[in-house]
């Protein structure tokens, strides 16, 4: 017996999920019967189903994460355990979810703007000039792409209404927490941020779309939303890392499949239900808040996790070195250092020699490697770098969305190239291992994909005497 659920073709993802949580996992014939309730093709419904991972398990299953710095500190599924690619707790890792429970409890550990009382506060009253100001801060996005904030407010208020603003809150790239402990120590910073986005772009439209493991920050967030009556709707996933890909997001918030989209055009340009559409990470928006209030000076979150006496979320320059972050921030390291991921799993992976490397895209280029989301990742030397490269693989391999054939099968045969290399085997050549990154990186559909391949040729040129298997 289905629940009383709206019939609108966007509010799929959610009918789903609230079916999951009132009557049990989606079983063909609840798909069934939401087919017909939505007036809804059943083969679209199903697919749905089929997608994304969450929706098939009791809502009450216990899941151990398996992500890389989770399966370095230990985690291992018990038998009736359900083993995940990541829960975005990093920081307790290794991480049991019982429920939307963390077993043992959510902690945090932090400094900065992250302290500061969380009052609710209107935002300035700007418009012309908060474009001026973001220009003038140098504001990137936060999500990994680095693309200017203020380009990509103008590009939206270039184009004509009805607009729509979007919270990118599925954050879910291994070792990635600073959007989670924006929403639950300084949600009602979040909602400023956003108030203000509204406001720029005229429109009474807005959205959180936030990752399904989320359970404290959904709580906060709505507490929030409540108290500040902002017309905002939580759209909460349902475990696919790749919706946190802004056209995927879009995709799944249609309630279809979270597969990117081919672009141009441009969220900015068609996004939202064919509306010009924002779409800020939540850290960007805190940070706009706090540059509309005149309070902000460069600086950004970076999420600390692994061998570190003090793993969590740290407001820190945008140079800082990993030694800085470990040493400065985080407590010290508790072992020998092996390897360095220095900014979530698509980043790259580091020997030791880049510890005092600062963590800006230009100074991580030369080490073919990038700055990503800020998730600096740290891994003890007793952590074999071939099974931290095989777990990241992994990870790739099992989220993809599978839309395009050279994520589809390159990151399954990467995973096996890295599975064969800790056996001293090869799987394919050398030459053969180059052409398929290559052929990942020019030719996948979005960057999971093409960035993929950064940690495989990190390991090749810092570690070559690991992979002499390969010839």
């Amino acid at each position: 017996m289905l629940p009383e659920l709206p019939t609108e073709r966007t509010r799929l993802l959610d009918n789903l999920g609230r079916i999951r949580r009132e009557v049990g996992p989606i079983t063909p014939e609840l798909a069934d019967a939401l087919a017909d309730h939505m007036n809804v093709r059943r083969g679209e419904v199903h697919e749905v189903v089929s997608f994304y991972s969450f929706l098939r398990v009791p809502i009450d299953v216990v899941r151990v994460c398996t992500g890389p710095v989770c399966d370095c500190l230990g985690a291992r599924p018990g038998e009736d355990e359900l083993p995940v690619a990541c829960v975005g707790h990093c920081d307790l890792a290794p991480v049991r979810m019982n429920g939307d429970e963390i077993v043992g409890g959510v902690t945090h550990r932090t400094n900065g703007f992250l302290l500061e009382p969380d009052e609710p506060r209107e935002p300035p009253e700007l418009t012309a000039e908060i474009l001026a100001r973001l220009e003038a801060s140098g504001l990137t996005g936060m999500g990994g792409a680095g693309f200017p904030t203020w380009r990509k407010w103008d590009a939206v208020r270039r184009e004509p209404g009805p607009r729509v603003v979007v919270v990118n809150a599925d954050e879910g790239e291994p070792g990635t927490i600073k959007d989670r402990y924006v929403m639950e120590l300084r949600p009602h910073l979040l909602l400023e941020g956003l108030a203000l986005a509204m406001r720029f772009c005229e429109t009474g439209e807005a959205y959180v779309y936030l990752r399904e493991e989320y359970a404290t920050s959904r709580a906060r967030l709505r507490e929030a939303i409540a108290a500040r009556r902002l017309p905002v709707q939580i759209v909460v996933g349902a475990g696919s890392y790749v919706c946190g890909e802004e056209t995927a997001m879009l995709e799944s918030m249609e309630g279809r499949r979270g597969m990117p989209r081919l672009r141009p055009p441009f969220p900015a340009q068609f996004g939202y239900l064919g509306r010009p559409t924002l779409i800020n990470n939540v850290e960007t928006l805190a940070h706009v808040a706090r540059i509309a209030r005149g309070e902000w000076t460069p600086a950004r979150l970076w999420s600390v996790s692994g061998a570190v006496r003090e793993p969590g979320c740290y407001e820190a320059p945008l140079d800082v070195t990993t030694r800085q972050l470990v040493d400065g921030y985080a407590g010290g390291a508790t072992e020998e250092i092996g390897a360095i991921v220095p900014g979530g799993a698509a980043s790259g992976i580091l020997p030791p020699a880049a510890l005092d490397v600062p963590l800006t895209r230009d100074a991580l280029r030369e080490w073919g490697a990038g700055p990503g989301s800020a998730a600096v990742q740290v891994f003890p030397a007793s952590y074999p770098v071939l099974r931290l490269l095989a777990e990241t693989m992994r990870f790739f391999a099992e989220e993809s969305c599978q839309k395009c054939t050279p994520c589809r099968i390159g990151n399954r045969a990467l995973h096996h190239v890295a599975e064969e290399l800790q056996h001293d085997r090869a799987a394919m050549t050398r030459a053969k291992v180059d052409e398929w990154l290559e052929a990942m990186a020019q030719t996948s559909i979005c960057g999971l994909g093409q960035a993929s391949p950064i940690p495989v040729r990190n390991v090749f040129q810092h570690w070559p005497e690991l992979v002499e298997a390969l010839r």
